[in-house]
């Protein structure tokens, strides 16, 4: 890609030319998780508090090995920018062995979903029908995590490299596909057997293998090329860089969990309203990681190469595109939350006129913690492509234990407070946490943090 094409290194132009790929992808993917809960919409309100709750338990269980792939990021970056890279593209291979074998093992614990799913709700308000569902639905997106973990290591190594455009082409062949199959198996079209919630599933997961397989197609080099064998010493520093987010992404994770599990202690509309809410909130979220991933490219290139301030130009181009969208966003969610909640509630169930209390609500909650959105995705993405992904750690892991989980048992347990308060709460959390990255970047501490070994 030309220097003319890229702009200034680490403009605005530079930016957005790394970003809007993996935007375009998220977006895509965004709009596959609206379209596939509109469709499970549709069979009722249990139905979505039950892919709500198992659709946690399932990002729960993943949240691990994907901030591990996550984590080759800064070192495939920092070495292809210090000029090296052989070692790039093995660090990146390991990363895609060690998926594999994650797959493998969560295909083999799919086959206790079941009861798992029946244990969790049995301590809930949630009626014993949403419990079987969310049994069903998360069984099967367990059984095809392993062509996701593997499509999601290959990607994070192309976008390391600057070639995020071979991941949105994969998403954009097979995320519309992924619907037309959900279509199918959720409701029995064209011959299929009518299969619920599991249908969702189930064409969630044979996307994923399709996406998985054309980004192979598309990746392949033109002249041939031997997977390195594999080395300890390679895995050893994917495993060591990569721990610290995958702890990382586990630990909120389970905060996140337990406090869905709180909401859905709170009943099955208020769980079936928090889910819903969660899938419109990707729609400001998705976008503005991207911009804070592309960032993040750049990032550790120039960390490899030693020029910081392009470092930190990036950074602050990067702060300047996504503050008008996520502010754009918010206002949406302020004015049209009710609106958008009601997509998603059939017009006739009982429970309608509840749902569109709780969800605007929850929308004006959201419109609320954009601005700290921005400053969290920025800094955190930036600090841990500099190689500062111990502090980053550590801080994530703070915000969520020791503020949202806190706050949130807080307004339910003690104060009985409802969905719309947890969401509220939230709030304290994003925008300490968005002062406490700010404060780290502006201490330039993360310039002794390189990971390259000279």
């Amino acid at each position: 890609m030309s220097s003319r094409y890229l702009g200034i290194p680490g403009s605005r132009r530079h930016v957005a030319v790394m970003a809007w790929p993996i935007g375009v992808s998220m977006v895509s993917m965004t709009l596959k998780g609206a379209i596939d809960m509109l469709m499970v919409g549709q069979l009722g309100a249990e139905a979505v508090a039950a892919v709500g709750l198992a659709g946690m338990v399932a990002w729960n269980l993943v949240a691990g090995p994907m901030g591990v792939f996550r984590g080759q990021r800064p070192l495939v970056s920092q070495y292809l920018g210090a000029g090296d890279s052989k070692a790039a593209f093995e660090f990146g291979a390991h990363a895609v062995y060690l998926a594999g074998v994650c797959g493998l093992a969560l295909l083999f614990l799919s086959q206790w979903a079941p009861e798992f799913m029946h244990w969790i709700v049995r301590s809930t308000e949630m009626t014993e029908k949403s419990g079987r569902l969310s049994g069903d639905y998360l069984q099967v997106r367990m059984a095809w995590s392993g062509p996701w973990l593997l499509g999601l290591s290959v990607g994070e190594y192309l976008r390391s490299v600057g070639r995020p455009r071979i991941s949105m082409a994969a998403d954009l062949i097979c995320h519309p596909l992924n619907v037309l199959l959900s279509w199918c198996f959720i409701f029995g079209h064209f011959g299929f057997p009518t299969m619920g919630v599991r249908g969702a599933a189930l064409g969630t997961g044979i996307a994923d293998l399709l996406a998985m397989l054309t980004m192979f197609w598309l990746a392949k080099p033109k002249q041939k090329i031997s997977l390195p064998k594999y080395q300890w010493m390679r895995m050893k520093k994917v495993l060591s860089t990569g721990i610290t987010g995958g702890i990382q992404f586990s630990l909120e994770s389970v905060s996140y969990g337990i406090i869905t599990f709180f909401v859905a202690r709170l009943g099955t509309i208020p769980m079936a309203v928090h889910q819903i809410g969660i899938t419109l909130i990707h729609f400001s979220m998705m976008p503005g990681v991207a911009i804070a991933d592309g960032a993040s490219i750049l990032v550790g290139q120039f960390t490899g190469e030693k020029k910081w301030q392009l470092v930190r130009d990036s950074t602050k181009h990067a702060l300047q595109i996504m503050l008008p969208f996520v502010l754009t966003m918010g206002a949406i969610y302020w004015f049209g939350g009710r609106w958008l909640v009601s997509l998603y509630i059939p017009a006739d169930d009982p429970h309608y006129a509840e749902s569109l209390a709780l969800g605007g609500g929850l929308m004006i909650a959201a419109a609320i913690w954009q601005f700290g959105d921005a400053f969290q995705f920025t800094y955190r993405f930036s600090l841990r492509a500099a190689g500062d992904h111990h502090w980053v750690m550590r801080t994530g892991i703070l915000c969520s234990w020791v503020i949202s989980v806190p706050l949130a048992w807080a307004v339910v347990e003690v104060f009985n407070g409802g969905v719309v308060a947890v969401w509220m709460a939230w709030n304290g959390e994003i925008y300490f946490g968005a002062w406490l990255f700010w404060r780290r970047w502006r201490s330039g501490i993360w310039m002794k943090k390189r990971l390259v070994e000279d």
